[in-house]
């Protein structure tokens, strides 16, 4: 055979072969740039939290001079003033008790509450709320009332929230029943 014949035949075959080999290189590398996952979705429905009273609060009786009355989350109470603070009435802090799903954490809202104790005659007393959130129905006794509980965690689907107070009875205070609000929304964190 004619080498000349030969050469015009290869050169086609080889640019054959060169064109098919990069055709499937260039497949391959399209199939290696694409790949997918999936991931699960999931949505868990929380049981609706919700907040009742158990207890209002409850000063006791005082009298003009008994200076800031406090109340502590404990229902234990003491006095600032020179007067003794008078018996009969047995203080008691408010509870609420806060029920929702397991092991939940909540935020705590005081928003609505009042500032002040008002009687019929509009006179006031200010007043400041102490506050905690615990996890039993046992409460620690605060007595500070510069942070309010604002959060709280729901043990078994239970917490509850204590709330005493700092009432300043002036020292010509006139008599009365003076009443207020303390208002506790809470929502799931």
């Amino acid at each position: 055979m004619n080498t000349r014949t030969q050469r015009p035949m290869l050169l086609p075959t080889l640019l054959g072969a060169v064109m098919f080999t990069l055709v499937a290189l260039a497949s391959l590398r399209v199939a290696q740039a694409a790949d997918n996952a999936t991931a699960s979705a999931t949505a868990e429905v929380l049981q609706p939290i919700a907040v009742t009273k158990n207890n209002d609060l409850v000063f006791g009786n005082v009298v003009a001079g008994n200076g800031v009355v406090t109340v502590a989350t404990d229902g234990t109470r003491t006095k600032a003033g020179a007067t003794a603070l008078p018996t009969g009435v047995t203080a008691v802090a408010a509870r609420f008790d806060v029920t929702g799903t397991g092991s939940a954490t909540f935020g705590i809202d005081y928003t609505g509450s009042d500032t002040v104790l008002t009687d019929a005659s509009s006179n006031t007393m200010a007043v400041d709320w102490i506050t905690e959130s615990v996890t039993t129905t046992t409460p620690t006794g605060k007595t500070d009332e510069t942070t309010d509980a604002a959060t709280g965690t729901l043990a078994s689907g239970a917490a509850y929230i204590y709330v005493g107070g700092k009432l300043t009875v002036g020292g010509a205070q006139a008599a009365g029943t003076y009443t207020g609000v303390v208002k506790v929304t809470v929502a799931y964190n």
